[in-house]
């Protein structure tokens, strides 16, 4: 008789998993058809950077990633991560005493559309970004991700003026 409560509570427990295995995995399925194609999507690999009228600034960063064993959310996540890591290295290069010119190479840094291949195009606008950054950075943002095929993603974060300013103030009030 015990054996046979047992064996009952073992099925049910076995069939309870299998559910929420099978729903995790419908979770990934619909999350990889929810995003777009990236045939038509507008931003390039690596910085750019915009200086707008009334001291207003916009900087993106996109990063594409490959997607392994299908696992697309450890690749958006991975992606995001990198464009994250890279916005961070530009707003960091003015700090590097010696930085070497195949940084900002791989960094792919365009300035309104236009490649910057050495530090010193990038003097005057990493001296203005130094002092908008000195208390840290904050206002980055998710703003557009893509997949290629099931095979790599593409994902863009920016910061803005506003965004940073707005994450400041939340800051200020939260203390």
């Amino acid at each position: 008789m015990n054996q046979r409560i047992f064996n009952k509570n073992l099925h049910f427990i076995v069939i309870i998993l299998g559910f929420t295995f099978f729903h995790g995995i419908k979770a990934e399925i619909n999350k990889f058809n929810s995003l777009k194609s990236c045939r038509n999507y507008s931003y390039k690999n690596g910085i750019e950077f915009k200086f707008k009228p009334q001291n207003s600034f916009q900087i993106l960063s996109t990063s594409s990633v490959e997607v392994l064993n299908d696992f697309l959310s450890f690749a958006i996540d991975e992606a995001e991560l990198t464009a994250k890591a890279n916005l961070s290295d530009f707003l960091k290069l003015n700090n590097t005493l010696n930085i070497e010119e195949d940084l900002i190479f791989d960094l792919n840094i365009r300035k309104n559309g236009k490649l910057i291949r050495r530090k010193s195009q990038l003097k005057n606008d990493l001296d203005s970004f130094n002092l908008i950054f000195s208390n840290g950075f904050r206002g980055i943002r998710l703003i557009d991700s893509c997949n290629k095929n099931g095979k790599s993603v593409k994902v863009t974060v920016e910061v803005t003026d506003k965004t940073y300013k707005m994450a400041e103030s939340l800051e200020k009030k939260m203390k």
